[in-house]
């Protein structure tokens, strides 16, 4: 595989490549994970790497900041899409921490999982697909917008709260204390058989 890596080096290829390997065994789907982290990273420590420890969503997060995933007027949008799609691949499930891990773990997880999506939100916005002769922004556009919601049902352990009525978590705190006094306070009048209170 190290022939492969050093031989191919564009991204579009590199995902062609990826979406014909076998993946009938575990050992396939591994070392094409690795092949596509180190795609993605150019980097080929992700073939020595313990398996368990492939993925750092923090490290992913500041790979997206990086020049080649800025968008303006001179983005190569094949390659940009290529490298998502690279990404996609070796991310897989994201490698969630085991069900008796805890819930800080877990929480942890998933906040990391949260600022991850919110980059590739952001990616997506900034690519401005209004014109329908741009294919290559428009198939790039396309994919950063698929990989959003499979980062948030489908790897995240656990949906967002919504937060739509109370807000943030130490906001709503207040406030649900603050509607539970009113309701304790407003107790509901009694009356007698008669309508008198």
């Amino acid at each position: 595989m190290m022939a492969v890596y050093s031989s191919v080096k564009d991204p579009g290829l590199q995902l062609q490549l990826l979406r014909h390997l076998p993946l009938s065994t575990f050992a396939q789907s591994l070392l094409r994970r690795r092949l596509a982290l180190a795609f993605f990273f150019d980097d080929p420590k992700f073939f020595t790497k313990d398996s368990k420890s492939l993925i750092d969503l923090k490290i992913i997060t500041r790979h997206l900041h990086k020049p080649q995933f800025s968008v303006s007027r001179q983005t190569d949008y094949a390659g940009f899409a290529a490298l998502i799609g690279l990404l996609v691949i070796g991310l897989d499930n994201a490698e969630p921490p085991p069900i008796d891990a805890g819930r800080e773990a877990t929480a942890a997880f998933n906040a990391d999982i949260d600022v991850l999506a919110e980059r590739v939100k952001r990616l997506s916005t900034q690519i401005l697909d209004t014109d329908a002769a741009h294919r290559k922004r428009t198939e790039a556009k396309e994919m950063v917008d698929t990989f959003h919601p499979c980062l948030l049902y489908g790897i995240r352990t656990q949906r967002q709260s919504k937060g739509m009525i109370w807000g943030d978590d130490a906001e709503s705190e207040k406030q649900r204390s603050m509607m539970n006094g009113f309701f304790r306070k407003a107790k509901p009048v009694r009356r007698d058989l008669n309508g008198a209170e």
